[in-house]
């Protein structure tokens, strides 16, 4: 699979998300600073749970920006022979079936349908990228109580 190809699809998936969650942003400030929005009462908060709602679009919009400049500006490692690290493609065998795995810095749980298969991104700081992370091909890990696997190949 090329690891270039799929860091751009990836990225591309994240400014995607960053377009909706701008979206999401204005549609939420505007619905916090409608005049129907002011309280009449001293209950009534609808206005104020625009506003929290709009802050928490901010607030994410600010990380994925974050993730998309992260990962624009990452070069990616050849692994022959080298250890998982960031970077890394990894085919695992997790519970009896075969799982592709991109290791980023970032963008944790972004899923992609690429070439036919199903990537996932996964993070160091993640349960499967904690475990994974400096194995070999051929290496066994765990990562939770009933779950381990075996690395298939490293890319």
């Amino acid at each position: 699979m090329n690891k270039p190809a799929l860091l751009h699809a990836i990225i591309a998936e994240l400014e995607n998300e960053l377009r909706r969650q701008q979206a999401a942003n204005a549609q939420a400030s505007a619905g916090a600073t409608d005049g129907e929005a002011r309280a009449e009462t001293k209950w009534d908060t609808c206005g104020l749970e625009a506003s929290y709602l709009a802050r928490g679009h901010a607030l994410q919009f600010k990380a994925l920006a974050a993730d998309v400049h992260a990962l624009r500006a990452f070069s990616i490692p050849v692994f022959s022979g080298q250890p998982i690290d960031s970077g890394a493609l990894v085919e695992v065998e997790l519970d009896k079936a075969k799982v592709l795995f991109f290791l980023l810095p970032c963008a944790g749980g972004t899923e992609l349908h690429v070439e036919g298969r199903d990537v996932t991104v996964i993070t160091p700081e993640s349960p499967v990228g904690a475990a994974l992370f400096q194995k070999k091909k051929g290496d066994k890990f765990s990562f939770r109580a009933g779950s381990s696997g075996k690395v298939l190949s490293v890319s």
